[in-house]
């Protein structure tokens, strides 16, 4: 009996270096702060009024659009031509989203959407004659083109 005891310590003692050094190997899971979250890889920037009626049509296109991919990898930006306090609000929203030269290239013309991505590049346009299943290609190629 004491030879039994004597090799179950010998064989606890042997497994107890291995068993530290595998917990010792073990890290802590990644946890990423707010900053640290991956950020959109493409900026759709839609230049709106309220009067315009390819806005109507386009809007709940892109809307539906949006749901079919991942819009965690897209940043929605609405540039509203509505009236004067709108577009004020739309160049303090054009600093903020830093596309000030997307807001100069096009000025205030209405009815579609630009796809910028991370360098400020615009990479793509969508008009009201693209269907929603054209537009949630063109969404997806910018963002896979993006990454």
């Amino acid at each position: 009996m004491k030879l039994s005891y004597v090799l179950a310590l010998f064989a606890i003692l042997v497994a107890a270096p291995f068993s530290a050094q595998a917990f010792e190997n073990e890290k802590p899971p990644i946890v990423k702060t707010e900053a640290e979250v991956e950020a959109p890889s493409i900026k759709a920037i839609a230049f709106h009024s309220d009067s315009c009626g390819s806005c109507k049509i386009l809007g709940p296109r892109m809307a539906e659009a949006m749901e079919v991919i991942n819009p965690t990898k897209i940043e929605a930006v609405k540039f509203d031509f509505t009236n004067k306090d709108s577009i004020a609000e739309t160049r303090v929203v054009a600093t903020n989203a830093n596309v000030d030269k997307v807001l100069q290239k096009y000025g205030a013309k209405t009815g579609f959407v630009v796809l910028v991505n991370g360098n400020g590049d615009v990479v793509d346009q969508i008009k009201v004659d693209h269907k929603t299943p054209e537009i949630a290609a063109k969404l997806a190629t910018a963002i896979a083109n993006a990454s």
